[in-house]
């Protein structure tokens, strides 16, 4: 049986986590067995990046986007890429938005948390995050009609990443970075009322909770 090699609180597992629930696929769900970043883990893994899927006949795929979109191809039964081709199209544009504009600008306050002796113009970050959520809450207006519009696998890509915006900008900020931003906060209160996506980040925040109490 394959097996997603996963971690609860990794955005990049979570959208994994959520094709394969919606899919209901017999994917096993397990935690790694060598500790991430040893010579061990990249001996084996050389990318060195969890989620990875390990497949039946041994080999396996690292990328959660890779993962997904194999998946999508081996198990075409309920398929959330679109087959119209602007929807697969703007489908596609969320999750490079995740990937190439929001985890970027979020990466520092992820560095803070690692690392206690890290420092960054948290105003400065504020503003690269502000202005990439207004442009994509505008991108929104432009092209997506909530009432009209099925999961696919750009929302499960976005979902997972926006959750943490709040978690890591909120350590700065006594309001909401989204405050104003209407389209996008409708987005999330809709892609939040899928079961499985509710799920997913359910999961972070109990690993996000176990996390800092280890901390503290």
């Amino acid at each position: 049986m394959m097996q997603l090699i996963n971690l609860d609180h990794s955005p990049y597992a979570t959208r994994v986590r959520i094709l394969i629930r919606k899919k209901q696929l017999p994917i096993d769900i397990v935690a790694p067995t060598l500790t991430l970043k040893t010579p061990e883990f990249l001996a084996a893994y050389p990318l060195g990046k969890i989620p990875l899927l390990t497949l039946d006949n041994g080999q396996y795929l690292p990328e959660s986007i890779a993962i997904m979109e194999y998946l999508e191809d081996a198990f075409p039964a309920h398929p959330y890429r679109p087959s119209e081709p602007l929807a697969a199209g703007q489908s596609r544009v969320m999750a490079s938005f995740t990937d190439t504009h929001l985890a970027p600008a979020l990466l520092p306050y992820f560095k803070a948390m690692m690392l206690p002796e890290f420092t960054f113009d948290q105003q400065a970050q504020h503003d690269v995050v502000r202005t990439a959520l207004e442009k994509f809450n505008q991108w929104l207006i432009a092209n997506i009609t909530l009432e009209n519009h099925q999961v696919t696998l750009g929302d499960m890509v976005l979902a997972p990443t926006f959750w943490w915006v709040d978690v890591t900008l909120g350590l700065y900020s006594n309001h909401s970075i989204t405050d104003g931003l209407d389209a996008l906060n409708q987005w999330w209160d809709w892609v939040r009322s899928d079961a499985d996506v509710q799920r997913g980040i359910n999961e972070m925040a109990s690993a996000f909770t176990a996390f800092q109490s280890q901390r503290s």
